[in-house]
């Protein structure tokens, strides 16, 4: 007796073979794209190790006279470090007169007249400082910083973040690298 047996998954077989098939060119491709990334980090690492012994800190030039500068610090709602963020800009070891301190903010809660009352207190010692407020907060804190930067009487910008507090002598080891007229920017941490 014979029997005869019939696969009724014969054509879904062949379906899932080109759905598999299918399924492996985004595989690849996102294969090739990670690939491609780690080889990118592998060559930042090489150049940081080529080019190690090239860092020097200290700038090949300094300036004659001292440009002026204005320091933008965009802020949002961030009362508790304003006080320490404005206390250590305002001890900034740089002439008063080449100096703007601009508090750019966009605060929406008692931020506002937080940092008021402290750039008025360090206005009324003697510091260039002014305080920016924002109603509508088009761009963020991007928009903050355009928005100073319609009124900076600066020649260079520094922009210290709301949770940063440079050193005294950060401005003073950092302008002169602009005496070299191929820097445009130099970003610390």
């Amino acid at each position: 007796m014979k029997t005869w047996f019939t696969d009724p998954f014969a054509s879904v077989h062949h379906y899932f073979n080109w759905f598999d098939t299918l399924l492996l060119f985004p595989y690849f491709l996102v294969m090739i794209v990670l690939a491609l990334y780690g080889i990118h980090r592998y060559t930042l690492c090489w150049h940081y190790y080529k080019f190690r012994k090239n860092y020097n800190p200290n700038p090949l030039r300094l300036f004659d006279d001292l440009p002026r500068i204005t320091i933008q610090l965009p802020i949002f709602n961030e009362q508790f470090v304003i006080d320490r963020l404005i206390e250590a800009i305002c001890a900034i070891d740089y002439p008063p007169e080449k100096l703007e301190i601009q508090v750019l903010d966009d605060s929406t809660d008692e931020t506002q007249e937080v940092a008021s009352a402290i750039v008025d207190r360090y206005a009324a010692l003697g510091h260039p400082i002014r305080y920016i407020h924002r109603v509508n907060r088009h761009g963020f804190k991007a928009g903050a910083l355009d928005a100073g930067l319609k009124v900076a009487q600066g020649e260079f910008i520094a922009i210290f973040d709301a949770d940063f507090v440079p050193p005294t002598d950060w401005l003073m080891r950092v302008v002169h690298h602009f005496a070299e007229p191929e820097i445009g920017m130099v970003q610390t941490r």
